[in-house]
Order: structure tokens, then sequence, then C-alpha cells
């Protein structure tokens, strides 16, 4: 009885420090504390290598995804193709855990497309083993949000000669948003779901659809008026661009 009350001991305390590290990510990912984001993944893959929580691996996989797009978006090719080294290592144990579950795929996707970043020579087949992995994502669970937002990722970046569409991307984002608003668990203290609704935002203005994208920008202030990115960037911009919208 005192090996059993030990055991759901240390399940519930594992469970309350991924919660505190999904919320700190959170936090940091509000107020762009980037140099706080990659502690915290740095403590996470410390504790995954003491309790080998397949729960925790996943929160790390998905920080890493996170903090590679930032990353991305600095140009900073060598810190990307480091951090995408950890990522697949990762994601490799989560297959061999039996974790090859929708979420895991989008994120395989999402890393594709990061790698073309570091050979665009590659784009070709890195952007087809990136399709191929979200429509596997997609065959697992239509009903993902993840899934939904990474196919709209992927059209509103990949080039119009690879097949892009910044158009056709809006219905995925708003499909994504959608979903992750279904359940109250996946909006609460979610940086991801946050970055979908930004994305939406984005996609809105960059075709034309201006008074929408001043909807979701107002909404994400509403919901977290510390967004930084939005606060002092997005929302500024577009104000600017478009009086009265």
């Amino acid at each position: 009885m005192k090996y059993i009350f030990t055991i759901c001991m240390l399940l519930s305390l594992t469970s309350v420090k991924a919660q505190d590290y999904r919320s700190a990510i959170y936090q940091a990912y509000l107020l762009e504390e980037m140099d706080k984001w990659k502690e915290l993944m740095e403590q996470m893959e410390e504790e995954y290598s003491r309790n080998s929580d397949a729960g925790l691996l996943y929160d790390l996989l998905e920080a890493e995804y996170g903090y590679m797009g930032w990353l991305v978006s600095g140009k900073q090719k060598k810190e990307v193709k480091e951090l995408l080294e950890h990522a697949e290592k990762h994601m490799a144990l989560l297959e061999e855990q039996g974790l090859d579950n929708a979420r895991v795929y989008s994120l395989k996707g999402a890393f594709y497309g990061f790698q073309i970043m570091l050979d665009p020579l590659k784009a070709p087949s890195l952007g087809k083993a990136s399709m191929n992995a979200n429509e596997k994502a997609m065959s697992l669970d239509p009903e993902e949000p993840q899934v939904w937002l990474e196919k709209a990722n992927m059209d509103y970046y990949r080039p119009a000669v690879f097949g892009g569409s910044k158009r056709r991307a809006v219905p995925s984002y708003e499909k994504a948003v959608e979903l992750f608003e279904s359940s109250l668990q996946r909006t609460t203290e979610n940086w991801v779901y946050l970055n979908c609704l930004a994305g939406l935002g984005i996609a809105y203005e960059n075709t034309r659809k201006n008074s929408e994208a001043g909807e979701v920008y107002r909404k994400l202030l509403k919901l977290e008026p510390s967004f930084k990115w939005v606060k002092e960037e997005l929302y500024p911009d577009f104000r600017e661009k478009h009086p009265g919208k």
C-alpha cells in the first residue's frame, strides 16, 4: 500500500512539474523572453533524463518547435541546425514509446519545413516529406487543431511555385482556431493557440481581409493584454497601414 501511494505521489508531482513548465513557456512566449525559453528547454531535458515521462518529452518537443520558429525568423542557421538534431532525437524517442499520434506527425511536418532553410536546394523533397507527414497526421485525427495549423502554415509559407497559397491557408487557420476553441484545455495557457490566432490575423491581413484581421488582433489583446508581439508589433503596424480597421 505504501509502495502504491509513493508511485501515485511521484506521478502527481510529475504532472504538476509538467504544468509548471507549460505555464512558464507560455509566459516566455507572451513576453518574448527567448533566453528564458531556452533555459526552460534545458531544464525539461534534464527532468526527462530523470523520469522518462513521455508527456514531458512531447512538451519539450513542442517547445523546441516554437523556439525553432523564432530562430528561423531570425535566420540563425547554426542554432537551427543544432536544435533540429535534438528535436529529431526526441521525435524518435516518442515514436519508440508508441506516441506517433497526429500531434507528433504534425510537428514532424513542421520540422521538415524548417530544414528547407538549411538546405533550400532540397526544398522539393523536404516539402513533399512535410506534406506527407501532415497528411498522415490528418488521417490519424482530422479533429486535431495542431494538424490544421501546420497545414495552414505549409500553404501560407510555401512559395507559390511549389504550390503555396496564402488564400488557401486562411480556411485552415480558421479551422484550427475553431478546434482549439472547442476545448477549454487547449486554450488555457497554450502558446500554440495564441500563435495560431496570430497566424490567422496575419493571413487575413495579407489576403486583404483587413476588418477580420483587426478583429483577431483585438481579440488577442483582450485575451492577453501583455502579448508583446501583438501589442508592440502586429497591431500597431496594422493600425498604421489600415486606419479605422
